[in-house]
């Protein structure tokens, strides 16, 4: 469901004109994929929210889900969806503070980069 989420959003982008594909596949491949490939979507949210986490995100970006730019139904952010979505974020970092967090993210993007060629070993873009 969510890679098929992603995919009909690309579709509508495309269809208005709003992004071509290319644009579409870079803005994955050198933004979230490269964090989602080390902790996942959730866990990148609640990083954004820094010390205060999920519920931080939610309170400060939740309202945003009903933006127009949007073709997808968001869920209705009641208690039940928003203390779930903490609650789960808080077990996913599994006892790991935001720093450590922070600095295993980093240095996953990093890996991903040098593994796919992207990312020379003293640090340089090829």
């Amino acid at each position: 469901r969510l890679q098929e989420a992603l995919w009909r959003e690309a579709l509508h982008m495309v269809a208005a004109g709003e992004a071509t594909v290319r644009d579409i596949d870079l803005s994955i491949t050198e933004g979230p994929g490269l964090r989602w490939a080390v902790m996942g979507p959730m866990l990148t949210f609640a990083l954004a929210g820094g010390e205060g986490g999920m519920a931080h995100t939610l309170d400060h970006f939740g309202p945003s889900l009903k933006s127009p730019w949007t073709r997808l139904e968001a869920p209705e952010l009641d208690t039940e969806l928003y203390d779930a979505v903490v609650a789960g974020c808080e077990e996913a970092a599994d006892g790991r503070s935001v720093a450590d967090l922070v600095a295993e993210r980093d240095k996953g993007v990093i890996d991903v980069l040098r593994a796919t060629g992207r990312l020379g070993r003293e640090g340089e873009p090829r």
